[in-house]
């Protein structure tokens, strides 16, 4: 008898560590985060959240990095990220996340994803049993990996780029082609932050390369789902059913690039088309790109992972891995200073 109480208090015990972990990390409250005093407003159909900046910047750092990257790079992406929502925010003092356009994770959501990691890699072990069958596992898991990210935010707390006095949009990217591109003389001299620089392990990056095949039928169809209508002799409408890929081909222009190798518009017959504008509705992740004839078809070729301009993870990774601080990492991508908010 005394044996089943025990058991029943205990299984209390557990049920009510659970049930005031989940509900008191949805907003990472429990978090002693430096607070900015601006708020970011999570909604959806079944709830609504308003956290400060701060707690909200690890939401946004684990949508874009595991948890296990190199710290250094995680505190310098954290003052990324905090650039990027201020920047947004301007003189308000409230935005939504769907404002915002960031990817992000609920903490309850970053809660249920550690612990089904750790579940399949302690999944034999006599302690991975005990936490799986008890759900403690959740509160453990959820600590060890937060006091990383604790780390990150107490280290970086407040800390903005600025340029000529401002908060910068601080543009980056998952890889580059081998090198960023010049923010001054492709976006504004408002833009004289961005830097161009070599980043040579970029291109032994595992998705530094990505190729895409098309039929002649998808090719176009894909263009014009976009709004873009490839025209010839400047009135005739490109009919893929009564042409082939070679005449496509011979139609395109490829010569309008950045000295980076990005694509800044594409011609096709008497149709300009901007480059990003172009990558977009063809789903490719670069506009450096090569377009070529593949087997009755049309194989796109592009180099890196995003536009091209500012910090590129994948470097920013290298450089991290190799004894740069999180400081030395934004200075290399960004002519900024780093500031107190």
């Amino acid at each position: 008898m005394f044996k089943k109480i025990v058991i029943v208090i205990a299984i209390g015990m557990i049920f009510t560590v659970a049930i005031t972990f989940i509900t008191s990390g949805m907003n990472g409250e429990s978090r002693k985060y430096y607070q900015t005093g601006k708020q970011v407003v999570i909604s959806n159909d079944k709830y609504q959240v308003t956290m400060d900046v701060e707690q909200f910047i690890p939401c946004v750092l684990m949508a874009q990095l595991d948890v296990d990257s190199p710290i250094e790079l995680l505190k310098a992406q954290a003052v990324v990220i905090r650039s990027y929502i201020l920047y947004s925010m301007g003189n308000k003092e409230e935005i939504s996340a769907q404002e915002l356009g960031l990817p992000f994770y609920s903490y309850t959501k970053l809660q249920e994803m550690w612990f089904e990691e750790y579940k399949k890699e302690n999944a034999a072990s006599g302690w991975g049993m005990f936490y799986n069958f008890t759900g403690l596992g959740k509160t453990k898991v959820y600590e060890e990996k937060m006091q990383c990210i604790d780390k990150v935010l107490e280290k970086t707390k407040g800390k903005v780029l600025k340029y000529n006095g401002k908060i910068v949009l601080p543009l980056f990217q998952r890889i580059s082609n081998g090198e960023t591109r010049e923010g001054e003389k492709l976006l504004g001299s408002d833009y004289g932050y961005l830097k161009s620089i070599k980043c040579p392990s970029d291109e032994q990056a595992d998705e530094f390369l990505s190729v895409k095949y098309f039929s002649l039928k998808n090719f176009i169809e894909k263009l014009r789902k976009n709004g873009i209508v490839i025209y010839k002799d400047k009135k005739e409408k490109f009919d893929d059913s009564k042409s082939d890929v070679q005449e496509l081909i011979r139609m395109m222009d490829f010569s309008n690039i950045d000295e980076n190798g990005y694509q800044l518009w594409v011609k096709i017959g008497d149709t300009k088309i901007n480059g990003d504008l172009f990558s977009k509705a063809l789903g490719l992740r670069s506009t450096c790109m090569k377009v070529e004839e593949y087997e009755q078809g049309i194989r796109v070729t592009t180099k890196g992972y995003g536009h091209g301009f500012g910090m590129s993870l994948s470097y920013a990774r290298s450089l991290a891995e190799n004894g740069s601080d999180w400081k030395d990492i934004l200075r290399r991508f960004y002519r900024c200073v780093i500031v107190d908010y």
